[in-house]
């Protein structure tokens, strides 16, 4: 005959088993685990484990995730996103960088990479990558190239004023209704900007492209003058870098 002892322990035996084992009695879970399935519905799988995606903080899902899971007392399971790793995270930009002040360099054609508009890329993927620069020049202009791995991929689109514009008089001296370049090139490619009437005055350039690594390594972007003048060529405070990874 079975003692009210031995009653009770069995009991407790199994109130715990059920806790462990039915989420309504043990509430709201988590784990991390590696992504088996990529589902077109927003959801993933990790082996028998079948997840909604939180958009915003788990984007552009991959076989091969490595994810935090959570689960609440109904048992239904949330992806909330990628664990921190070696790798940055697919489709979220990095940290922008920005100069916060000017750089003026004179009498030089020697290309350098700028002090502040630079970043390091990991090995084996592809980013976006994009300039937002405020350049000025002298007689001397100012040119730009992209500093990349030198195994890299890609090309980069440009757009600002044509190198034949010298804005010495209005309204080219406000960057108003002058000739514009919009070309493709590769990520080397020496590009030639025009200027307003003085270099202080500065004009807006975009460029931007895709870089496919097989190494890791810097991303700037580099310039000089074009011609070599005591007349400084600028980039200007506030010019500004972006690169997100995208595979």
């Amino acid at each position: 005959m079975t003692s009210p002892q031995q009653l009770a322990a069995a009991i407790r035996s199994a109130a715990v088993t059920a806790g462990e084992t039915v989420p309504s009695v043990r509430g709201a879970d988590w784990s991390i685990g590696v992504v088996t399935a990529v589902a077109a519905d927003g959801t993933v799988s990790v082996g028998d484990v079948r997840a909604r995606r939180i958009d915003g903080a788990y984007p552009a899902p991959q076989v091969g995730d490595r994810i935090m899971l959570t689960q609440n007392s109904s048992g239904n399971w949330l992806a909330v996103g990628r664990t921190a790793s070696a790798a940055r995270a697919l489709g979220l930009p990095m940290p922008p960088r920005y100069k916060p002040d000017h750089t003026d360099r004179a009498s030089t054609t020697t290309f350098a990479d700028d002090p502040d508009l630079t970043t390091v890329l990991d090995a084996n993927s592809t980013y976006v990558i994009e300039f937002h620069l405020f350049v000025g020049g002298g007689p001397g202009l100012i040119r730009t190239q992209w500093t990349v791995p030198a195994d890299a991929t890609g090309l980069k689109g440009v757009q600002g004023p044509a190198s034949t514009v010298a804005g010495d008089s209005s309204p080219q001296s406000s960057a108003d209704n002058i000739t514009m370049r919009s070309g493709s090139h590769g990520h080397g490619t020496t590009i030639v900007y025009g200027r307003r009437n003085v270099y202080t005055n500065l004009v807006y350039v975009h460029e931007t492209g895709t870089v496919a690594t097989t190494t890791g390594g810097t991303c700037a972007i580099a310039w000089a003058q074009s011609t070599s003048s005591t007349t400084p060529a600028r980039m200007g405070l506030g010019s500004w870098m972006r690169a997100t990874r995208i595979s």
